[in-house]
């Protein structure tokens, strides 16, 4: 009984620190913006934008200084106004300033410094990395379409029929929020406080198109409903084997390699603008905390299923290892209890973030109810089936998921 009770008070422990850390970490490295150091010439060089760029408050001031509008409102981000023949990186004269507007009134909100083409071996924020923008088609009414390369866009905008009128190549752009409140970072790709400005003209996410992004959603909602499927079939299984004698039955095995399923269609599926799917790189991946946090679920749960798959096979028999599913479990819901996805909590479902929260607090209920079980503080035969339930819950819950 003193090894259960010492387990349990450590993975109580570390599940206690771990939502400490996690909250810790929202607070310190928000979304989509890594902090740089802080320090006074940093402070400085800030001020000092900040002052030189106070001018283009004034849109009519930046059109005559040679800013010329680029794009329409895109969500989250505001409409580009880009220098002409700004070619050359200057602190004090940023490629592009961005803006908002509401009842004819222009508010600058940002600035963003662009490099074409190759990314810059140096960064002029320390400790800011260059963002990849892709490259993308405009046309007459603003709207856009994603293409590689010139001859892939169409002469006409393939819904609006709008006039083709430029092409711009991949670049790499920093931001910089220093005219407008964003609580993802000074330096966030996206500021989730313009959303009250979007008027829906442009579909969010660099889609490209109102028919990419209804593509983009079924493509979510496709992987929420088809984990979801498998999860509840892992909860059956895993019900099924607490009814036949739990890691003593010849289909224990079963349950676990269904989780490992699970585990491979997430690393698969998770992010389709991102390798091994899309253009952008793993290394550009490990920029994007919202595809971070799906390759690490799916880490997680790639850990637990193989775990446990080595547990019902009698490789791992050390009471210690039936330590690691409800710790894992504990540690991914922590990190739903976080998640977010910026663009459609935020500006086009207009919900909270209730989805990942009622699923983090069932993984979380699952792991504390298995740890119980295989501390044998709970011995009753039955108890098996309470985090097989929790599972089928969770599973219910991926099912009628809605992006």
């Amino acid at each position: 009984m003193k090894k259960q009770l010492i387990a349990f008070v450590a993975v109580t422990l570390l599940a206690a620190g771990l939502a400490l850390a996690s909250e810790w970490y929202m607070s310190h490295d928000h979304w989509y913006a890594k902090e740089p150091e802080k320090d006074f010439a940093l402070a400085r060089l800030i001020a000092d934008i900040r002052t030189s760029t106070s001018r283009y408050q004034d849109l009519e001031q930046a059109k005559a200084d040679g800013y010329a509008q680029i794009s329409g409102n895109v969500p989250l981000e505001g409409y580009n106004f880009r220098k002409t023949g700004n070619t050359q990186f200057a602190y004090h004269s940023p490629s592009t300033l961005l803006y908002t507007q509401r009842e004819g009134r222009w508010q600058l909100v940002g600035l963003k410094y662009i490099a074409s083409e190759v990314r810059p071996t140096e960064t002029p924020f320390q400790g800011i990395d260059w963002e990849r923008s892709l490259a993308i088609c405009r046309y007459a009414d603003w709207q856009e379409f994603r293409s590689p390369s010139q001859e892939g866009c169409p002469q006409v905008h393939p819904e609006t029929k709008s006039a083709f009128t430029v092409w711009y190549p991949d670049t790499w752009v920093i931001r910089l929020w220093i005219w407008y409140p964003n609580p993802y970072g000074l330096f966030a790709g996206m500021n989730p406080l313009l959303a009250p400005f979007d008027d829906h003209m442009i579909p969010p996410d660099e889609a490209g198109s109102w028919e990419t992004w209804k593509a983009h959603t079924e493509f979510s909602n496709f992987n929420h409903h088809f984990s979801g499927w498998l999860v509840l079939v892992m909860g059956m299984a895993m019900t099924g084997s607490a009814l036949l004698g739990g890691q003593k039955s010849r289909y224990a095995h079963l349950w676990p390699m269904l989780t490992l399923g699970v585990a491979l269609f997430i690393l698969y599926r998770s992010d389709p603008e991102y390798w091994p799917f899309g253009p952008r790189t793993l290394t550009e991946l490990l920029g994007d905390r919202e595809a971070i946090e799906h390759k690490l679920s799916g880490v997680i749960v790639l850990a637990m299923g193989s775990v446990e798959w080595l547990r019902a096979r009698r490789i791992l028999s050390h009471w210690t290892w039936g330590m690691i599913f409800p710790w894992l479990a504990i540690m991914g819901g922590v990190t739903l209890l976080f998640h977010l996805h910026p663009i459609s909590n935020f500006n086009y479902v207009g919900r909270t973030n209730s989805p990942h929260t009622t699923e983090g607090v069932t993984a979380i209920l699952a792991g504390m109810t298995y740890l119980l079980g295989s501390l044998e503080i709970m011995k009753q035969r039955w108890w098996g089936l309470v985090p097989a339930l929790f599972v089928i819950l969770m599973g219910v819950q991926l099912i009628v998921y809605v992006e």
